[in-house]
């Protein structure tokens, strides 16, 4: 698609801002449903056992290939990344779980689980279990409060209040969108540029930079991607969801 170089140039500089935060800013886990060491997908269960295991811990989990909701794919820095290290060992079963972030850095690791069962897949889901003993010191719980992700909207205020003004007359000639039950407000910004408001003028959702051929890059805390005026004047916005490795499109429709 024609946006995609756009795409990956904001991909990459998301990623180059990562940084390693604490376990409780997750609320989502990826699980593959093929780890390096096996196979085929799903050997000896493990995989579904990973999930079912991140779900007792009580994160919000989801197959690699499952679809997921808009919410999740919004922000791709707001999920883990689930896998498991074996380790060569004689007659026994060694796995260590580990959760790593959009930056290929690793959150959290646990302790070796070992299991030294006959049975193969007995053994390997021993050890698994084993190995997820480490979370009962983990403690997780997701805090909100601590998920800070990286602005890259130059500028770009995230509430812009104006107690002293009147925004409907700020703005006479803006155009008015929906997208998942609320309205924005498209208006030309002193650059030339746009920027997309919400909360009846009062927040600065995001920001349209012109790039080129009609394109725009967007931005903002939630996404980082490119933008362009279909024909019907619809805005559309298209971003890379690095775990599923595809381009996810939403659309903000043009009521006024």
């Amino acid at each position: 698609m024609k946006y995609i170089v756009i795409l990956i140039v904001l991909l990459s500089l998301q990623f180059s801002f990562g940084q390693t935060k604490s376990l409780n800013a997750y609320e989502y886990v990826v699980v593959p449903m093929q780890f390096n060491f096996q196979s085929e997908p799903n050997q000896y269960s493990l995989n579904i056992l990973a999930r079912v295991l991140l779900k007792d811990q009580g994160f919000k989990v989801y197959m690699d290939q499952e679809k997921k909701p808009l919410a999740f794919g919004l922000d791709p820095c707001n999920s883990l990344r689930a896998n498991i290290i074996q380790e060569n060992a004689f007659l026994t079963t060694k796995l260590k779980f580990v959760l790593l972030d959009c930056s290929n850095d690793i959150v959290y690791e646990t302790e070796q689980g070992v299991s030294r069962l006959k049975d193969f897949k007995k053994s390997y889901n021993d050890a698994l279990r084993d190995a997820f003993m480490s979370f009962s010191t983990a403690n997780y719980m997701y805090d909100d409060t601590l998920n800070s992700t990286p602005d890259l909207t130059s500028g770009l205020s995230d509430v812009m209040e104006r107690p002293d003004s009147n925004p409907e007359e700020e703005y006479p000639d803006k155009s008015i969108y929906k997208f998942g039950g609320e309205f924005y407000w498209l208006v030309t910004n002193s650059s030339g540029d746009y920027d997309l408001l919400s909360s009846q003028g009062k927040t600065n959702y995001a920001q349209l930079k012109k790039a080129d051929r009609g394109s725009y890059i967007f931005n903002s805390k939630m996404i980082n991607g490119a933008a362009y005026f279909d024909a019907e004047g619809n805005l559309m916005v298209e971003y890379m969801e690095r775990d599923l490795n595809e381009i996810q499109n939403i659309r903000f429709n043009k009521i006024d």
